[in-house]
């Protein structure tokens, strides 16, 4: 490497770093001159400082702060190489991307919420009072995730094969929202009399409840199970578990078009 000693405004000119900026990083301690003239204060930077400048230009493009900065040029100081460090900012980066997009997703449903519950409120479905008949049912019970629909239900599908009687249902053994360990049972209605091999048999008594057929995805059945529960309430009653969600019409595009019957009945 040659003994060029570069002024400021070459420098700047080079790097595409303001003056005021490399004056800034020298005073944090990231880009200091290899040479300060003693009478006149002009800083001289040689060819090293200026590939070290084009490295804190590139880290500061990629937003990182200056701590972190001096962190990385720390590490090569001490060695690592450059690939190292930058597959770090990396992994940083695409943690932090792939967070904002779960925020954006968070953002998208609330928006979308939002329009149902406003379409909820011009139209409501139909409330009701029925009883539910007794029913044969091939049931997992088990404390898991809502989600877990996905797995259990084609399982018992298929377990029950022709003798399925009417669309699945769910049945929520606690009022409250459990994000992990809810306590839920999967249902298969069944004809009467089956019993198909490898799957539990329970039969569910008559029961009289308030119900409506909610429209959405299952992410936005609250608005219709506060209506139900304030029906219940505004008649003195007391609700009982379990809650009951039948899937009439899943899977379909759009979710929009979801149909899912809520039943709530009450002590």
């Amino acid at each position: 490497m040659s003994g060029l000693l570069y002024a400021i405004g070459e420098v700047s000119r080079i790097t595409g770093l303001s003056v005021k900026a490399l004056r800034l990083y020298q005073e944090k301690g990231l880009l200091p001159p290899s040479r300060v003239d003693p009478s006149s204060g002009y800083r001289y930077y040689t060819e090293r400082d200026i590939a070290q400048a084009h490295t804190v230009r590139a880290l500061r493009d990629l937003q990182l702060s200056l701590e972190e900065i001096r962190g990385v040029l720390a590490d090569l100081e001490q060695g690592a190489s450059l690939a190292e460090q930058l597959t770090r900012v990396r992994a940083r980066l695409a943690a932090e991307a792939a967070s904002a997009q779960r925020a954006v997703t968070a953002l998208d449903t609330l928006l979308r919420q939002q329009s149902q519950a406003e379409a909820y409120l011009r139209a409501p479905p139909p409330l009701i009072e029925r009883w539910l008949p007794p029913t044969r049912a091939a049931v997992h019970r088990a404390r898991g995730l809502y989600s877990d629909a996905a797995v259990f239900f084609p399982r018992l599908l298929a377990a029950c094969g022709p003798q399925v009687a009417g669309p699945p249902f769910c049945l929520y053994h606690e009022a409250e929202y459990r994000e992990e360990d809810a306590d839920i049972s999967w249902c298969v209605p069944l004809a009467p009399g089956a019993h198909p091999e490898g799957v539990h048999v329970e039969e569910l008594p008559e029961v009289q409840v308030a119900t409506l057929v909610h429209t959405g995805p299952p992410d936005s059945v609250g608005p219709s199970w506060a209506r139900l529960f304030a029906h219940v309430h505004a008649r003195e009653r007391t609700p009982a578990v379990p809650l009951r969600e039948t899937f009439l019409r899943v899977g379909a595009a759009p979710a929009s078009s979801w149909l899912t019957e809520l039943a709530l009945a009450w002590e």
